[in-house]
């Protein structure tokens, strides 16, 4: 399927569309070479990619990363708050490949050129891509309420200061100075102290 997948890729000449619920779905290895090959053998005025996602596909730093990345690269991302019906990649409004669900065996892909198909869900990802939000936008747009605690322990850690101090300073026990913190991390959806000083300044928020 992969193989036939990449082929198709290949002959596509003018428009890419990708929705996805997440960065998994299309992650295999023939797959990603085949858009890679597709992408340089691109006439880039002619080329026009377009990534639709769903929020989870933001749900990690990585993540986040690699879609700053691809739109770097001229990709055009969008960010859909309404659920997407199915993971789909459309290649010049004449070819369509489906990704099933997840199974313990695996998924199903499905290639289809029928042109009522391709033309039906082509008009469903319009409608949802023209709803859908930028990914700058989008991640402008969500920036968690930080308090006034929760903005000098934001600037505490960015302070380089050790958990003592910075509890003294705060004028807090260090029990609850480090509760605070694993409390900020989590509203900031940060694994560690350095990601959430990363995503703070992603959002613009001040520390």
């Amino acid at each position: 399927m992969i193989a036939r997948a990449g082929h198709l890729f290949e002959s596509a000449r003018t428009e890419f569309l990708c929705a996805g619920r997440d960065l998994k779905t299309w992650s295999q290895p023939g797959a990603r070479a085949a858009v890679r090959n597709r992408m340089r053998a691109a006439d880039p005025a002619d080329f026009t990619p377009r990534k639709l996602l769903s929020p989870v596909a933001l749900a990690d730093e990585e993540a986040r990363a690699h879609l700053r990345l691809v739109r770097s690269k001229g990709v055009l991302v969008r960010i859909s708050r309404s659920p997407l019906p199915h993971e789909t990649i459309l290649i010049d409004r004449r070819v369509m490949i489906l990704a099933g669900q997840e199974t313990p065996t695996g998924r199903e892909y499905t290639v289809t050129t029928s042109q009522i198909l391709v033309d039906g869900v082509h008009s469903l990802f319009r409608a949802i891509w023209d709803a859908a939000v930028d990914l700058e936008t989008y991640l402008r747009s969500d920036v968690p309420h930080l308090d006034a605690d929760g903005r000098m322990i934001l600037k505490a850690l960015g302070s380089g200061l050790t958990d003592e101090s910075a509890a003294k300073r705060l004028g807090v026990s260090l029990r609850t100075y480090r509760r605070r913190v694993a409390e900020l991390m989590a509203e900031l959806e940060a694994g560690s102290r350095f990601q959430a000083g990363l995503r703070a300044g992603e959002l613009g928020l001040p520390r």
